[in-house]
């Protein structure tokens, strides 16, 4: 069994797409250290994030994410758990034109494509949520 952990928040202060890769390059490699997996989506000032992994690195975690002075508001929406691991990294989308330099780092994930949760299992309540999220928060 999998655990898992989904949460939405609000941004202390609103993040431009540097902000956001630098978000995205430390979050991997720290996540990856503890074996956490998920993927977060941002829009305008809103976090969206879903997170797998053991029950106690999770906990951990959300509870740094609490204090963290970066993001404001958090609350969990549910948490959980499924028979597998549905996220093989951690990964992020957000709004980005394709000049951006987020675009080209590893774990970026376009969420206004359609089909960018296609790969994942439609019916885990993860993927759900992203979806929702992703279908009435990132519209140009």
């Amino acid at each position: 069994m999998m655990n898992y952990l989904i949460y939405v928040s609000t941004a202390a202060r609103p993040l431009n797409n540097s902000d956001l890769g630098q978000i995205l390059l430390e979050s991997r490699k720290k996540y990856n250290m503890k074996g956490i997996t998920g993927m977060m989506l941002y829009s305008n000032g809103t976090i969206f994030q879903a997170l797998e992994g053991e029950a106690e690195q999770l906990e951990q975690l959300f509870e740094g994410i609490q204090h963290d002075d970066r993001q404001k508001g958090v609350i969990k929406l549910k948490s959980g758990k499924e028979a597998s691991r549905m996220f093989s990294d951690w990964s992020m989308g957000v709004k980005a034109s394709y000049n951006d330099f987020i675009t080209k780092i590893s774990g970026f994930v376009d969420p206004l494509r359609y089909d960018f949760l296609e790969s994942y299992n439609p019916d885990h309540p993860a993927v759900k949520l992203l979806r929702s999220f992703a279908e009435y928060n990132l519209q140009y």
